[in-house]
C-alpha cells in the first residue's frame, strides 16, 4: 500500500482521493517523485530522523529500479548469448571435435583418432585397448613424452597386425609417474552429423555414431587429428 511507506512527515498529505479499490498496490515512480517533491517543500529541520527515513526510502526505490533494468538487460544478453550458441553449433556440422571419453568406435578403414594432455613429463606413455568383453586387444607404447597434449592414432589392428571388426573398444591411457603408471585423461574425436535446438534453446549435437553430446562436452574442435 502507498500509505506504509509515506514517511511520517508526509503522513498529512495525503492527495490521492480515489476509491480504495481503484488504487494500486504499488508505488509507480511518478508517484514516488511527487512525494519526493512534497516532502521538500514541508521539511522540518527540527526533524532530521523523519529527513533521513526519506532519504533511505529513496535510495530503497532507486535499488528496486536498478535491478529491474539490470534483470532487463541480462535477459537481454541471454538471448544474445542462445542465439550465438545456435550460430556456433550450427558450424560443427560435418567437422569433428574432440570429447572427454574412453570409447572408441572403430568402423572399417577409418583409423580412431584422440588426444591425451599430461601435466608434467613421463618417462613412458602406453595406450591400452580392450574390446566389448574387456580382453587386451592391443597395447601401444607412446615412448617418453613432455608435459602438454599429444595426438595419438590407433589403426583398428591387433597386437598380431590383424585388423579387428568394426565396434566399440575401450581406450585407456597411462603415464608413468615413480614405479607405477597413472590413468591420464582421454579425448576422443566424434563426427558431427546434425544439430538440434531445443524449445528453450538447448543445443544437442548429433554423431554420426548416433550419440548424442552438447556444446560443453566439446573440448577441442578440429578438421583431423595429426599423430605426434
Amino acid at each position: 500500500m502507498v500509505d506504509t511507506i509515506i514517511p511520517t512527515a508526509l503522513s498529512q498529505y495525503q492527495v490521492d482521493q480515489r476509491p480504495q479499490d481503484e488504487k494500486s498496490n504499488d508505488l509507480g515512480q511518478e508517484d514516488f517523485l511527487e512525494l519526493m517533491m512534497a516532502q521538500l517543500k514541508h521539511q522540518d529541520p527540527f526533524k532530521p530522523m523523519e529527513n533521513g527515513e526519506f532519504l533511505g526510502q529513496m535510495a530503497q526505490f532507486s535499488t528496486v529500479s536498478g535491478i529491474e533494468g539490470m534483470q532487463s538487460s541480462l535477459e537481454k544478453m541471454t538471448g544474445s548469448f542462445g542465439a550465438n550458441q545456435t550460430l556456433q553449433a550450427s558450424q560443427l556440422i560435418g567437422q569433428s571435435v574432440l570429447v572427454e571419453d574412453s570409447m572408441a568406435h572403430l568402423k572399417a578403414d577409418t583409423p580412431v583418432e584422440g588426444r591425451f594432455e599430461l601435466a608434467s613429463s613421463s618417462g613412458s606413455v602406453k595406450i591400452d585397448i580392450t574390446d566389448s568383453s574387456g580382453r587386451l586387444v592391443r597395447e601401444i607404447g607412446m615412448g617418453e613424452k613432455s608435459s602438454g597434449g599429444h595426438d595419438f592414432t590407433w589403426d583398428g589392428k591387433d597386437a598380431l597386425g590383424e585388423q579387428l571388426p568394426s565396434g566399440q573398444y575401450n581406450i585407456a591411457i597411462s603415464a608413468a609417474s615413480g614405479d607405477s603408471f597413472v590413468g591420464v585423461s582421454t579425448l576422443l574425436s566424434r563426427k558431427i552429423d546434425s544439430v538440434e535446438f531445443g524449445n528453450e534453446g538447448d543445443v544437442q549435437l548429433n554423431t554420426v555414431d548416433g550419440e548424442a553430446i552438447t556444446l560443453e562436452q566439446v573440448k577441442q574442435i578440429r578438421q583431423s587429428v595429426v599423430a605426434n
